[in-house]
């Protein structure tokens, strides 16, 4: 896939966070800075260019693509902040996602 992958500090992949119908992969770099990998379905050059969809992640200890579990346009993501709140955050349908919400603590 590539090199220069140490920049990240957390990366969840295998949902549908646009909704092409292909896995994507997301990875916070250590600024807090949230990046998408849009997948491709091309197994030599499986993810597109990244593209920075978010910042402030910092404040998340694990992040994790969880699939559509709340029926939304795509894939969502849950995120627990080192308190240990858990956080949702429903996919938009264009590798973006809605303003959080407090699912657990």
């Amino acid at each position: 896939v590539g090199g220069g992958w140490q920049v990240y500090d957390r990366l969840a992949g295998g949902s549908d966070l646009n909704g092409d119908g292909r896995a994507d992969l997301v990875a916070t770099d250590k600024a807090g800075d949230l990046w998408l990998y849009k997948g491709t379905g091309n197994a030599s050059a499986p993810f597109a260019a990244r593209t920075k969809i978010g910042f402030g992640w910092g404040i998340y200890n694990q992040i994790t693509a969880v699939g559509n579990i709340a029926g939304a346009a795509a894939g969502d993501l849950v995120a627990r902040d080192k308190d240990g709140v858990l956080w949702l955050y429903l996919g938009k349908g264009d590798g973006t996602f809605a303003a959080r919400t407090k699912i657990g603590g």
